[in-house]
């Protein structure tokens, strides 16, 4: 699988993968790296939190702390489900902050995406449910409910569709509204079926937007952008070599054949070639994970953003 990922240019999104790729049938822990697991009554969290630059050359990934959040499928809209993974996400982001945000400190939101393509729509769709108030404080202070913070938005496309880098769109009004925080959405590519719309991932070291897919750009991090960055996402695609080389190993497994995986990595190179490697695969519910997934982030952020604000009244403040 790892060869597969390397000569595919597949980042792997997810910190629970990674260590799981880099443990592999061993299940020994890494050194330097630490993992708490909380099981709720419909949802589990993993956090894993990497510590030191040896575990980082190991995991491929920053320093830092990841949360996963797992649950049953976010396209079905189940509310005891929907309220545990707004309750996690809101403890998730006092973890990650780490007391870091003044009630008063300017939030801007960043809906990361294409919003012609579905499974790439998380970010912009994030966006569109979530409070915005930046304007109300400055112009209608007497339009917002007390205890609201200033709270900016935007959805930058992609290159494709503006010609400009999201690093150089989100660093020019980092430069100019001067949030204390950014909070960054974006869809994410999983190393297994299973993940895709079950998953929501949390961190604080930032995000490389379109990684997953091979085509990494500037990265959106507190190095970067000089403040502290959250970055949530959840998995709507997987490669289809990655789909192939999984339904070999367990057909080979389950009818008690031999598997070998340099020689299944390479058939799936083979048949995966015309494309080079850049065929993504989606469910076709994909349409229910978006939009439900996107309504729970942006509710579990808000939350966060202003405690004690009830859902009704947030959801006035909604664009």
């Amino acid at each position: 699988m790892n060869d597969l990922i390397k000569h595919f240019n597949l980042n792997v999104d997810l910190a629970v993968e990674a260590r799981d790729l880099v443990r592999g049938d061993t299940g020994q822990e890494i050194q330097g790296v630490e993992e708490q697991v909380e099981q709720m009554e419909h949802i589990k969290i993993t956090t894993i939190t990497i510590k030191d630059p040896q575990a980082v050359q190991i995991m491929g990934k920053p320093i830092g702390t990841y949360v996963t959040i797992e649950s049953p499928p976010l396209k079905i809209n189940d509310p005891y489900v929907k309220d545990e993974i707004i309750e996690a996400i809101v403890k998730s982001m006092e973890i990650l902050l780490n007391k870091r945000l003044s009630p008063q400190d300017t939030v801007l939101l960043i809906g990361l995406g294409n919003w012609h393509a579905t499974a790439d729509a998380l970010g912009p769709k994030f966006i569109e449910y979530s409070p915005i108030t930046r304007h109300y404080a400055q112009y209608a202070p007497e339009a917002l409910v007390e205890g609201m913070r200033p709270v900016s938005a935007i959805a930058p496309g992609v290159l494709g569709i503006t010609g400009l880098e999201t690093y150089e769109v989100v660093k020019g009004i980092v430069d100019n509204v001067k949030p204390a925080l950014l909070v960054v959405v974006d869809a994410l590519a999983a190393q297994n079926v299973e993940r895709i719309g079950n998953t929501i991932q949390m961190s604080n070291t930032g995000i490389q937007p379109g990684a997953g897919i091979g085509n990494a750009r500037e990265a959106l991090n507190e190095d970067s952008l000089g403040i502290p960055v959250v970055a949530i996402g959840c998995p709507t695609i997987v490669n289809a070599a990655i789909i192939a080389h999984q339904a070999v190993q367990r057909y080979c497994r389950e009818e008690g054949a031999f598997f070998n995986d340099a020689q299944a990595s390479n058939s799936v190179k083979e048949v995966l070639s015309f494309f080079g490697g850049s065929l993504q695969v989606t469910p076709k519910e994909i349409d229910d994970i978006i939009e439900n997934t996107s309504r729970i982030i942006a509710m579990g952020v808000a939350q966060s953003l202003f405690p004690g604000i009830s859902s009704e009244q947030l959801e006035l403040y909604a664009t």
